[in-house]
């Protein structure tokens, strides 16, 4: 009997033990993925703090791919406008058009973070001195065939 045990190759024992390799192989590959995020996560968050430039961002729109969307905003720097995309934060349609913080590289502008966890009302002022402009424009009603005067920041 004990000559049987001696003749067992590995082969044979991971055929016998195939269940337990595979559940090692699977929660090793969970712990190696959330490792993995968490470090990513905070190499982001380490980037941001970095960032020397900070001003005033306006929401556009939601960019819609599968299951993930992104978040378009822009900005101005030095009469510049730079839109970016944001994918870290949870938002939703109620966050477009509204005016927020965002924080960005002077050296490289492209790379920005829009802070969406408080919503800014800033003044006319403060606007124009972010880069944005005040612009009238018309909407034609057709009901009472006149052209209506409206107002927006871009």
């Amino acid at each position: 009997m004990k000559e049987e045990r001696e003749k067992k190759t590995i082969i044979t024992y991971l055929k016998e033990n195939e269940g337990k390799f595979i559940f090692l192989l699977i929660l090793l590959s969970i712990v190696f993925i959330l490792i993995f995020s968490k470090f990513r996560k905070e190499e982001y968050n380490y980037k941001i703090k970095n960032y020397n430039g900070k001003t005033i961002g306006i929401t556009s729109s939601i960019k819609s791919h599968g299951k993930t969307s992104d978040l378009r905003y822009y900005f101005y720097y030095k009469n510049q406008r730079y839109v970016a995309e944001s994918n870290e934060n949870k938002f939703s349609k109620k966050d477009l058009k509204k005016f927020f913080n965002v924080v960005f590289d002077k050296k490289n502008p492209e790379n920005s973070h829009i802070y969406l966890n408080k919503e800014i009302q800033p003044d006319s002022i403060t606007l124009t001195k972010a880069g944005f402009k005040y612009v009238i424009y018309y909407d034609y009603d057709i009901p009472t065939n006149t052209y209506i005067k409206k107002h927006k920041w871009e």
